[in-house]
């Protein structure tokens, strides 16, 4: 295993592999850097704790003091903006740094989601807030920054994502609202021309807050030179393009991704330029020149955008922010080299079954036609063949749950797991959720449907507190279950490794590719050779 102990450069170029790890000190690879504390023990380089703020409700930011609430063992700060209101002129464009105030500003309350289905209004694309949640013993700290998922049109950093447990392992915690949908995804020709490129603010958005943190931490007992990102869905899939992005470089020293493996490649610029004329033109911005198409969707309230469908949402390419697609980078080292620890859930796909209802099952006499939409007329045989109705007791629900979490999860996951082991030299830890009881994320299951280990179904074993989730019908198990998994998360936040008493978690590049299983009643050790058998990762990524 690489050495976790004391600081340095990460490189973001082609990688030596781990096999050559040692010989990387004396080689030159690149010009860019990530500059991040690695630290074994308690994780910082910045100073002892006599040096660092002794914890109240009242902090100070470079824009000015806020005044948070007190809670039981740790502090909240809510709703602190991070970036200029993106309105007026600031609309499809790069975020900007907020203004600052002269008077104790409150931070008791959350601040808007951006906008999304049933947050039509005008005034909720003021939007870009966050939250910080930090212990009450001195610091430093480690800090994990937290991208809530949403398939990039829903969610927020809000109230859904309180981290008494975390907290309560001494690590602060942040979470980000950032720009959703059109709003923040949309590349047109007239904001390329005006910008140099366009596209992809909800991800500039996040770059913003992590240099919030970068300049703000300290002020909250957090050691900025240990800063982990982590993210769920779309919140994974930004983590992702953040290790691929060179303008994300020195603003995190590790990173963890939940789920968040279903996009592997992104679209150019001028594709999705495309889609941006295109959505001009549904919005009546058809104009005579880009710069005047533009000039309209800057006009046009709220409302009149999310009435039109965004699609499907992910961060497309552009060279100042995502040069390449994730697959890409990680395959061939082009990303910001620091400790990773990412997974999936064994049966992320029925929360995406769940929306069809109960007058709408999934049987034997539709399931083909489903997969003729999804994987092709040509590949449904070989798929069928692949899944025999028999193995899952002739539920076909849970056949198409199997195909839908291979396809899209599980094993694009298997390969950029075995790419950085490949092409990096930093720790690497792969999991997967497998405690097929859990507790629903909030979805309501048709009769027809068993949800298992689901998507997001392992959020609320790292956020909430134990009392909430045993309202929600967690057991003992589970419970101690989420114990093991938030301590392994705030482990890997403070060293760069998740094991502690309770867990002991193999690097997956050091042990050929070892992996955990967070299952009840007890974690189980897993393999990459085991897991690729189970989602039939041979046939959905053959390996080379």
């Amino acid at each position: 295993m690489p050495n976790q102990n004391g600081g340095g450069s990460v490189q973001l170029s082609t990688r030596l592999s781990r096999s050559a790890s040692v010989a990387l000190a004396a080689v030159v690879i690149s010009s860019v850097s990530l500059t991040g504390c690695l630290s074994g023990g308690g994780g910082s380089s910045s100073g002892s704790a006599a040096q660092w703020p002794e914890p109240t409700d009242l902090s100070s930011t470079l824009s000015g003091d806020v005044r948070g609430v007190e809670q039981e063992g740790y502090f909240e700060f809510l709703g602190i903006p991070y970036a200029a209101a993106p309105i007026g002129d600031l609309r499809f464009a790069a975020p900007q740094a907020v203004a600052g105030w002269d008077e104790e500003r409150a931070a008791d309350a959350y601040g808007s989601a951006c906008p999304q289905a049933g947050m039509t209004s005008d005034e909720a694309e003021d939007c870009l807030y966050l939250n910080v949640f930090t212990p009450k013993t001195r610091g430093p700290h480690p800090v994990m920054v937290w991208f809530h998922g949403g398939a990039f049109v829903f969610g927020s950093g809000g109230g859904t994502y309180i981290p008494p447990r975390l907290v309560a392992e001494d690590v602060v915690v942040v979470t980000v609202n950032y720009r959703l949908g059109k709003l923040g995804f949309t590349a047109h020709p007239g904001l390329t021309a005006e910008q140099g490129a366009s596209g992809s603010y909800g991800i500039m958005d996040q770059q913003l807050a992590l240099q919030w943190v970068q300049d703000n931490i300290k002020a909250f007992g957090g050691d900025n030179d240990n800063v982990t990102i982590f993210g769920e869905s779309a919140g994974g899939l930004s983590v992702l393009s953040h290790l691929v992005s060179p303008a994300s470089a020195g603003l995190f020293a590790k990173a963890i991704v939940q789920s968040g493996s279903y996009s592997t490649v992104q679209a150019s610029m001028a594709t999705a330029e495309g889609e941006g004329e295109s959505f001009a033109a549904l919005l009546g911005c058809d104009a005579a020149t880009a710069a005047e198409e533009v000039e309209c969707l800057r006009s046009k309230k709220v409302a009149d955008i999310l009435a039109i469908a965004p699609g499907t949402v992910i961060p497309t390419l552009r060279p100042d922010v995502l040069p390449v697609s994730v697959n890409a980078g990680l395959a061939t080292g082009e990303y910001n080299d620091v400790p990773l620890l990412m997974g999936t859930n064994a049966d992320e796909w029925s929360y995406f079954l769940a929306s069809r209802g109960e007058l709408n099952p999934i049987t034997q006499f539709n399931y083909q036609f489903l997969l003729n939409a999804s994987v092709g007329v040509e590949q449904t045989p070989t798929v069928v063949g692949l899944y025999p109705a028999a193995e899952f007791n002739d539920d076909y629900a849970a056949v198409m749950t199997a195909i839908g979490t291979d396809g899209r999860f599980a094993c694009n996951a298997s390969v950029q797991a075995a790419s950085v082991a490949a092409t990096g030299t930093q720790p690497l830890f792969v999991y997967e959720f497998a405690d097929r009881a859990a507790p629903s994320p909030g979805i309501v299951a048709p009769s027809w449907l068993t949800l298992g280990a689901t998507h997001a179904s392992e959020l609320s074993y790292l956020f909430g507190t134990d009392d909430f989730f045993r309202v929600r019908g967690a057991t003992d198990d589970q419970v101690a279950l989420a114990g093991i998994m938030s301590r392994a998360w705030a482990a890997f936040a403070r060293s760069g490794n998740p094991s502690h008493d309770d867990l002991s978690w193999v690097d997956y590049g050091d042990s050929a590719g070892g992996m955990v299983s967070f299952e009840t009643p007890a974690v189980r050790p897993l393999s990459r050779s085991v897991f690729r058998d189970l989602h039939r990762c041979d046939y959905w990524t053959p390996e080379v």
